[in-house]
Formats: structure tokens, C-alpha cells, sequence
């Protein structure tokens, strides 16, 4: 029974890893492999399959590919009315100390555009920006791979961790302020880490403040708005922490700042709105994706962008995304398949027999494994949400063992055939991404061991 919960997750796998087939089809040959075993294996009725996997769609459709879709649009706005070259004259003329530029787009950029949209803009758009100012085109997407981590998990206006409560039947807030707090030494990692990269020991020896500066910015705004605002806002105003402080620290001369006020409005409209909307009671909350699209809308407009034009921009994304959000709902509905047919609970019984009490050791790894497969922190906490979550004795243990599913998510994307393929592309390195993953393999393996240190220790005091 084991083997056969496991057979669509490794249908999965090998249809995105060894067939190299489009992450569509291969989510749709996990579904159809998991919905025909749950019929004549595990006995149950077409009629509940069906409804799995109606719940599934529904809830990929709304709220998640609202949100994908409204974060994307935004970008696509800022495209179309050429405010992103405005904002790539500014980001460049701040310092031309490469290790500068790195912290400023890579991290402070990069993680805003995370908390924003993630599903790879992340990665490519700053990485597309680094190689426009000059940057090496290898270093760049090192960059944007080691940043773009365990910000994963309040990517996209906080989805995947919406995602991770719904499906491991945990408390939002609290888990939102386990991640943050769980997640606290992996994350300052990265921009110490970038500077190697960049310049190698001689980068940390030299710049070590500035990686310090940037990553106690961002995990400062982490601690503030996690707790007290949830899971939709601490990479966006992290990322604009860390822009800030480090404008605040370069060369001002010779930006417009007229212009880049102009070139910012979008994303300044759904910062503000989504803070708004953060303020609502829970009885009267707004889904993010409706605010992100009203807001870049109206700031589109104030960049007198046309309203036809803004319609087409929105239908155009919508069509251009269509297959991810497929992908998205099949792996919904799979996880849901998975969960009534009880594959997901066999797999959970499977890990405790085997792994003991030495569980939280591999917690992160479960979700390293997700990130990589699926290439989203929201497919991994679909897959391996609940399963983790049901390893867990107590309510802190449920909370410990989902924030390392979505923290092992995040790392697992630094290697990811998604990840490497949008970064190789956006520095003009198609056909190089076995060489990326070569040079970043080993940032993935410092990264995810510190993860599972830190979660073996959260539940040693756990346990206490």
C-alpha cells in the first residue's frame, strides 16, 4: 500500500524530471495515476473523486490563481507602460559596486517581487535587471537563486502559507509567526552568501555589514508585520525595507525622482491597499487578488494607461499563464485525491516507522523534495501539507513540522528544473542550467542543512 500511495507522486517526478514533459501534463498524468489507483486500490467511489476533484479546481482557481494572476498583471502593467525601464535607470545609477547592485535587486528587489507575484518573477525579472546594468550573466542568476529561498513562503501575497493552514488544519496567525520565526537563520543566510558569489571571500570580508544590514532589515520587517498583519505582507514591506535603506546609502545623483515615483505607482497603490485590506476584520476580508487588481488598475490609470488597454493587458496574462494554473489546480485536486483515499496518511505512518524520532531531521527535506518537483512552495505545501502536519503529536509539533514543509519548499527551488530554466533564460544562459546547478548545488546543500538543524532544535525545546 505504501508503494502505491507513492506511485503519483513519483509519476509526478519522473514525468517533470526524466520525460521532461510540460509541468501541465505531467500534474495531469499524477491526477489520472492517483484518481484510477484511489477507484480499484483503495475503494473509493467515483462520485467522491469527482468532488475532490471539483474542490481542488475551485480552490486553485480562487483564491490562488486570483492571486497569481493579479500579482503578474501588475508586472505586465509596469511592462507595457515602460515604467520597469525607468525603474531599472534608477536601481543601476544607486552605486556601481557590483555587491551593492546584487543586495539592492536581487535581495530588496527580488523579495518584493516574491511577496508580490513569486511563480519565478523572482528570479527573472531581477535577474533580467542585473544583467541589463552589466552584471555577469552566471553570478546574476546565482544570485537570484540563493535570494529567492525561504521567501517562498509569504511569495505571492502569502498564498503557499494560506495554502499550508487550509491544508494541515492549522491556525493561520500562529503558523504565519512559526515561519517567520522558524525561518529566521536559513533566510539571514542569503545575502552574506550573494556576496561570495559576487566577489568571492573577498566580497564577505569587505562587505559583511552590508549583508548584515540587509538581512537584519528584512527580518526586522518580517518580526513586525508577520505577527500582527499575517502572511501577505512581510516580503513586500521587507523588500521595500531593504530598498529604502539601502537608497537612503547611495548615490542619489542623477535619479528622477519624479519619474520613479511615476514608475512605481502600480506596485505603490497594492502595497497600500493590501495594508488596508490587512487591517480588516477576519468576518470582512477582502481576497488579495481582487485588491492587487484594483490597485494596479488604478495605477495604471494614473500612468494614463489606457482602460482598454489595461483589459487587454489582464486578458493577455490570464491567457499566458492558463497552463500554470492548470498545473495548479491538477496538483489541488491530486493532494485532495490523495487525502480521502488515505494515501497521504499511509505515507505519514510509513515516515514515522521509518524515521522515528529523528522525523524533524528529514521535515525539511520532505519539502526540499516538494520545492524541487513541483518548482512552487504552494504545490509542496498541496503534496506534503497535511502529510507533514499528521506527523505531528500536539498542536506546536503540527505547527513546527508544516513551517519546515514550506521553508524545505523554498530551498528545494534554488535547484529546481523550473527555477534554473527561468533564470538561465532571463541572463541569456539557455542550455547552461546543468552548469548553474553544478555551482549552486552547493549553497542548496549548506542552506537546507542549516533548515533541518534549526528544526531538530525548535522541537527539542518543544519537546522540553
Amino acid at each position: 500500500m505504501v508503494l502505491m500511495s507513492l506511485l503519483p507522486i513519483a509519476v509526478l517526478v519522473i514525468a517533470l524530471t526524466l520525460l521532461k514533459l510540460p509541468a501541465w501534463c505531467a500534474a495531469l498524468a499524477a491526477f489520472v495515476t492517483g484518481a484510477v489507483e484511489a477507484v480499484f486500490i483503495f475503494d473509493l467511489s467515483l462520485g467522491a473523486i469527482a468532488d475532490c476533484a471539483v474542490k481542488g479546481v475551485t480552490t486553485g482557481l480562487y483564491p490562488i490563481g486570483l492571486v497569481i494572476v493579479a500579482a503578474l498583471f501588475t508586472y505586465a502593467l509596469i511592462v507595457e507602460s515602460d515604467a520597469i525601464s525607468e525603474i531599472k535607470r534608477g536601481l543601476s545609477r544607486l552605486s556601481e559596486d557590483r555587491r551593492f547592485q546584487a543586495m539592492l535587486v536581487a535581495w530588496g528587489f527580488g523579495n518584493f517581487m516574491e511577496g508580490m507575484a513569486g511563480f519565478g518573477t523572482a528570479v527573472a525579472i531581477p535577474c533580467a535587471i542585473l544583467v541589463g546594468i552589466g552584471f555577469d550573466p552566471m553570478k546574476a542568476v546565482l544570485c537570484c537563486l540563493v535570494a529567492n529561498t525561504t521567501p517562498t513562503a509569504f511569495g505571492s501575497v502569502g498564498v503557499p502559507t494560506m495554502v499550508l493552514a487550509g491544508e494541515a488544519g492549522v491556525d493561520l496567525s500562529r503558523l504565519t509567526t512559526t515561519i517567520a520565526l522558524l525561518q529566521l537563520a536559513a533566510t539571514s543566510l542569503s545575502p552574506f552568501l550573494m556576496l561570495v558569489i559576487v566577489d568571492g571571500w573577498r566580497g564577505l570580508r569587505e562587505c559583511w555589514r552590508l549583508a548584515f544590514v540587509s538581512s537584519l532589515v528584512f527580518l526586522a520587517a518580517w518580526l513586525v508585520v508577520a505577527p500582527f498583519l499575517g502572511c501577505e505582507l512581510p516580503n513586500i514591506v521587507g523588500g521595500m525595507a531593504v530598498m529604502a535603506v539601502l537608497a537612503a546609502s547611495g548615490n542619489r545623483d542623477g535619479i528622477d525622482v519624479r519619474r520613479q515615483a511615476w514608475a512605481w505607482m502600480p506596485f505603490a497603490f497594492v502595497v497600500l491597499a493590501l495594508g488596508c485590506a490587512a487591517l480588516l476584520p477576519p468576518d470582512r476580508k477582502i481576497s488579495p487578488g481582487f485588491v492587487i487588481l484594483a490597485a494596479a488598475s488604478v495605477g495604471g490609470l494614473c500612468q494614463k494607461v489606457a482602460p482598454m488597454r489595461i483589459g487587454a493587458i489582464a486578458m493577455r496574462t490570464v491567457v499566458r499563464y492558463s497552463p500554470a494554473l492548470f498545473t495548479i489546480c491538477a496538483v489541488l485536486a491530486l493532494a485532495k485525491v490523495m487525502g480521502a483515499a488515505g494515501m497521504t496518511q499511509n505515507l505519514a505512518d510509513t515516515l514515522i516507522a521509518a524515521t522515528g524520532k529523528g522525523y524533524p531531521a528529514v521535515s525539511g527535506m520532505v519539502g526540499a523534495l516538494g520545492g524541487f518537483v513541483t518548482g512552487s512552495g504552494t504545490s509542496s505545501n498541496v503534496l506534503f501539507g497535511a502529510l507533514q502536519a499528521s506527523v505531528g503529536e500536539g498542536e506546536a509539533q503540527k505547527l513546527l513540522f508544516a513551517a519546515a514543509n514550506v521553508m524545505g519548499a523554498g530551498i528545494g527551488k534554488m535547484v529546481c528544473p523550473q527555477s534554473l530554466v527561468l533564470g538561465c533564460a532571463a541572463a541569456g544562459l539557455a542550455g547552461r542550467e546543468r552548469d548553474v546547478m553544478a555551482k549552486v548545488a552547493g549553497y542548496f546543500v549548506l542552506v537546507l542543512a542549516v533548515a533541518c538543524l534549526t528544526v531538530v532544535l525548535w522541537n527539542a525545546l518543544v519537546q522540553m
